[in-house]
Formats: C-alpha cells, structure tokens, sequence
C-alpha cells in the first residue's frame, strides 16, 4: 500500500487538496487527539498542571497523602438520520477537600438532626459554669 492509505485499516490518510485526513480513532489516546482536532488535548494541558500542581501543595501543606480526581466524560451522540455522530468531550479535576471533624447526630421523628439519641433519657442537663472560688461564711 502507498503512503496515503493507513497500513493497518486501508483507510485513504490523503485529502482532495493533498493535504493529511485524521485517521479513524483506533485507541482512546488516537480519539482524545481526536477531539476539536486536536484543541481538546491542547486546552487540558493547563489545567491539568495546575491540578497537579494544587494536589502536590495539598500533600505537602498537609504532610499527608491526599487524593484528586480526574474524570473524563466523552459524550456520544448519533444522529441515524444524518449517519454522523457528535462526539463532545468534558473534563473534571477535582481537588480533595479539607473535612473539618465530624458530628455524630441522630434523625428526630419529624426529620431534623439532633446531637441527643431520641428516645433516650437525659442524664444532665445543659453545661452549667462552676466557680472555682471558696467563700467563707461566718456566723
């Protein structure tokens, strides 16, 4: 076969004007260069580093292991009635959040939250301040 046909698939790689045609997406890195020719691939470069930039600082302010997420979703739409499908890519990085403690807490009968396990007696009441002052009394 001769240069303007792809080795593996037969697919013609040479345009009308002579110019390259992308060839079919056999893997998903060939598909994500795909994308907008090529500028989805180009315009998740910077986000990209400043996650892991983001990530690193976290760890290392920290001093402890934490974890992003990366999620790709590739959206496919086929259209029976045009024989095309439109294919639109999203990313999302997301950054661990810092938790700040946890509260345990039991659901009310009327469903609102309460620090008290319902149904359960109290054995003290609200906190009260004792002074710590001895006080002599003469009589």
């Amino acid at each position: 076969m001769s240069d303007d046909h792809d080795p593996d698939t037969g697919e013609l790689l040479e345009a009308a004007d002579g110019g390259r045609r992308y060839p079919a997406a056999s893997t998903l890195s060939d598909l994500i260069l795909m994308l907008k020719d090529g500028q989805f691939n180009t315009d998740s470069s910077e986000p990209l580093q400043e996650f892991a930039t983001k990530l690193e600082a976290a760890g290392i302010d920290g001093n402890k292991k934490v974890k992003g997420k990366i999620a790709l979703t590739i959206e496919v739409e086929f259209d029976p009635t045009r024989e095309f499908s439109v294919v639109t890519p999203s990313l999302k990085m997301t950054l661990p959040v810092e938790k700040h403690g946890a509260t345990v807490a039991w659901f009310t009968a009327d469903g609102r939250l309460s620090p008290n396990k319902p149904r359960q007696g109290n054995l003290f009441g609200a906190i009260r301040e004792i002074s710590t002052e001895a006080r002599v009394v003469r009589g």
